[in-house]
């Protein structure tokens, strides 16, 4: 009998999802989310994510001998071939564990991780807002700023499996991440207002018609602008996936987001080029991960 199913893990520095998802992107049973505890042993987390994978199969009724194989989306950097967590700092006690050996051996399942923002962009490509685009790049907009590009649904990870983090680029007086961020954001409101704010209340009030508010938003969509115009100008991709928690502000960025790449573009990818909210968003990554197993993970 073919298989039809894939355990999807999302792995955070705050916490530990999984779901089955079948083939077709839809997801069943229940999403088991419990807290990562980071700072505890790896060997513990390691049981925590074995306890949400044998959780999440027994909410969707379905045999271990149904499952294809395991996705992870993990915090980068990652030895992505060997499956090994590198240095993330939100995962400060698995550094350089082989997570894919350890999970492997606990649940005798094969099992692909990738980066979570890929992972994101990468369940974009196959279930959502580029699922009938050729290429794809996508952003994660939260705490940090995340990329990923998938090539006829295949992730495109480079040399070293550091492709696309476009938040490293210099920019201004420091890196884009520096603008294009939550820290950012608040950054260049408080320089605007002396007031300490995070991002959903700057929101609140740009909405409210505040306009220090509304200008940090634009400012923030300018910055984004000018940071994807360079990506449009190497990769040349047909649809751009806004996603990440600051995508729910999207109505406040999006007018300057769009102007501002237009204005630093060539002309035939300006009539092409399709910039897209997430439609996926919370459930992206872990229909992401199980597009690893489904045979989006190398390019």
């Amino acid at each position: 009998m073919e298989k039809d199913y894939i355990v999807s893990v999302d792995l955070g520095g705050t916490k530990i999802c999984a779901g089955i998802c079948t083939k077709k992107g839809r997801i069943i049973g229940k999403i088991i989310k419990i807290p990562t505890e980071s700072n505890r042993p790896a060997g513990l987390i390691v049981k925590s994510i074995v306890w949400t994978i044998e959780e999440s199969i027994k909410t969707a009724d379905i045999r271990k001998n149904d499952i294809i194989g395991i996705g992870i989306g993990s915090p980068g950097p990652l030895d992505m071939e060997k499956g090994i967590i590198l240095t993330p700092p939100n995962l400060p006690t698995m550094h350089n564990f082989n997570l894919k050996k350890s999970i492997e051996k606990n649940l005798k399942l094969p099992v692909q991780i990738n980066n979570d923002g890929n992972v994101y962009v990468l369940g974009e490509s196959y279930f959502g807002a580029g699922k009938n685009a050729k290429i794809v790049f996508g952003v994660t907009l939260g705490t940090g700023l995340g990329g990923g590009l998938v090539i006829n649904r295949k992730l495109f990870n480079g040399a070293t499996g550091t492709a696309t983090e476009i938040g490293s680029f210099p920019y201004e007086d420091g890196i884009i991440e520096d603008y294009v961020s939550g820290s950012g954001l608040k950054k260049n409101y408080k320089e605007k207002t002396g007031k300490d704010l995070n991002p959903s209340s700057i929101a609140e009030l740009a909405r409210q018609g505040d306009e220090k508010a509304k200008s940090a938003w634009e400012e923030f969509g300018h910055h984004l602008g000018m940071a994807l115009s360079y990506v449009i100008a190497i990769i040349d991709p047909d649809v751009i996936v806004i996603g990440g928690s600051m995508s729910n502000k999207y109505d406040l960025f999006s007018g300057e987001l769009d102007k501002t790449v237009h204005k630093h573009i060539l002309p035939r990818p300006a009539g092409h080029i399709r910039l897209i909210r997430s439609e996926l968003k919370e459930k992206a990554t872990l229909l992401g991960a199980a597009c690893l197993v489904l045979g989006g993970n190398t390019f």
